[in-house]
Formats: structure tokens, sequence, C-alpha cells
């Protein structure tokens, strides 16, 4: 019951973040239109209607997020990446719009489909219609553009650094795993490229069992899960490697083995004007790396 009210809080906290973003930029459009244009009076119903479509917009990104859209794509520039999932969502978001509009148009306007269908393509030949499209692709770029930065700095870093959530340092319970490998080669060139291919593989695996990459190494990657007070993650970490076993052979690497540990660890930030992330230490990080360098015996050791 308490993984489940976990799960719903989490959720909600999402969609409340995601709406306000579009909450935020769909009146902000509403205000500029009012500013700019004399024909405009400003309604409280315009605010009304841009909540709503922000409420519409919020709920249809946490949906598309959860299907893992970015999961499925190969290595590729972030450009591309913001580019490409601009053009979807917004794609979608008007889908959903229109499916609004018809249902509203039979059911509150008492209009016949046909009529429905007739004042909709009406409205896709409007300047307003355009403006609104070219509107809601800028909000979605700069929504995208500033989750991959995030998660190219490492998921939730741009948002705990920004508001300095870890300006004084922080204790809390991790579960640390450090995953290893050797390369079928022993060339620099072809290891970098095995790497990349290999890790972007288990960026795509390691979401699905709820962890987070903590930083990497050339022969292997240090993931971690933070503990709640009802949830611990040790469960997810032998799942997480279990599906990282099965990459065994594939990608130029070979020998996969890992070792784990649940303890204390320090977050803080450090850094400042050029460079600033958050570091995170505990002996849990070098007892991992320790066990995790034989390569006969257990592939998964839990230490301690």
């Amino acid at each position: 019951m308490s993984n489940l009210k976990e799960t719903i809080i989490h959720e909600v906290k999402k969609t409340f973040l995601v709406t306000t973003y579009f909450a935020v930029g769909l009146n902000l459009l509403v205000i500029i239109a009012v500013l700019i244009s004399d024909k405009i009076d400003f309604k409280i119903g315009y605010i009304g209607a841009a909540t709503f479509s922000a409420a519409l917009t919020g709920k249809v990104v946490v949906i598309l997020e959860s299907v893992g859209i970015d999961l499925k794509l190969k290595r590729t520039k972030l450009l591309n990446v913001v580019l490409l999932k601009s053009l979807l969502y917004t794609f979608v978001i008007f889908f959903a719009i229109v499916i609004e509009d018809v249902l509203k148009g039979m059911l509150s306007d008492d209009m016949s489909f046909s009529e429905v269908i007739h004042h909709l393509i009406a409205s896709f030949n409007s300047n307003f219609f355009l403006g609104r499209a070219i509107y809601m692709m800028v909000l979605f770029g700069l929504y995208h553009f500033i989750f991959e930065v995030d998660k190219f700095l490492g998921a939730t870093e741009l948002f705990d650094t920004v508001f300095s959530r870890f300006y004084h340092p922080k204790e809390k319970e991790f579960v640390v795993m450090h995953l290893r490998w050797n390369y079928r080669t022993e060339d620099i060139n072809q290891k970098l490229e095995s790497a990349q291919e290999f890790l972007h593989r288990l960026n795509q695996i390691l979401p699905k069992h709820k962890g987070c990459i903590e930083r990497y190494d050339l022969d292997g990657v240090y993931c971690t899960w933070e503990n709640s007070a009802s949830e611990k993650f040790e469960d997810k970490a032998e799942s997480f490697f279990k599906a990282v076993e099965k990459l065994e052979g594939k990608y130029g690497v070979q020998n996969i083995r890992a070792a784990y540990k649940t303890d204390k660890v320090t977050s803080a930030e450090i850094g400042g004007f050029l460079k600033k992330e958050i570091i995170r230490i505990g002996i849990a990080f070098e007892e991992v790396s320790t066990q995790s360098i034989p390569e006969s015996g257990l592939p998964l050791r839990k230490v301690g």
C-alpha cells in the first residue's frame, strides 16, 4: 500500500510540475496577445481556457513520457532528440485538442458531427491556429531541451544545482552498485566505441529499474538507488543486473560482473562559477569497486 501511495504522490507531483510549466507558458501567450493587439480585450475566461489546456497538455505529456519514447531512440544529437520529441508531442497534443473540441461541440454546443468538423477545418485555416502551433512547438522545444540537458548532466542534477538543494551536505541511504566489464579488444578507440554503444544500452535499461547513473569509468559504471523510509531498492539493483547479464558478449564487452551495497552516502554541491555539480561520497563506492574486480566466482556480489 505504501508503494502505491508513493507512486500516486510521484505521479501527481510530476503532473503538477508539467502542468504548471505549460500553464505559465500558455497564460503568458494570452497576456502577450492582449497587450499587443488592440482588438483583444482581456477576459478572465481566457485564463481559465489556457489553464485547462495546460492541464490537458500536462497529462498527455506525462502519459507520453511513461511510454519511454526517448528510450527507443538510437544515439543521436541532442538537437535531433529535442526536435523529434517536440514535433511528436505537438502533434499528439493537437490531436487530443481536436478530440476535445469534437466532443465539446457535439455534447455542449449541440452541433452535429459534420458541423463540428466543418468548424474545425475553418479554424485550421486561421492565423490563430498557425500561431498556436508555432508557440506550442517553442514551449515543447524549451521543455525537452531543459530535460535532455538534465539527463545529460544526470537525472535531477540540473534542478538540484539551480535550486541549491545540496548547498549543505546531506546524508541519505543509497544502494550503490559498481558494474564492471572487460573488452574483447585492447585498442583504445575500439574500446571507446564499444563503451558508447554498451553504455547507451545501459541507459535504456536502468530507468526501468528505478536507478540513476552516478559516474562512468571506461570499464565500469556506478549506479545508485535512493532508498526511502517505505521503499528499499536492493531488489531493483538485482533485477537491473540480471537484465544487463543478457548483454554478455554483445557490444564488444564480456565478463560482466557487479557488486552492490546499501549504505549511507553524503551528497553535496561542489564547484563554482565555471563548473558546478553534485558529488556523492561514501565508503560504499570504494567497497563495491574493490569487490567488482574479480572475474571469477559470483557475477553479482552483495557487500556487507
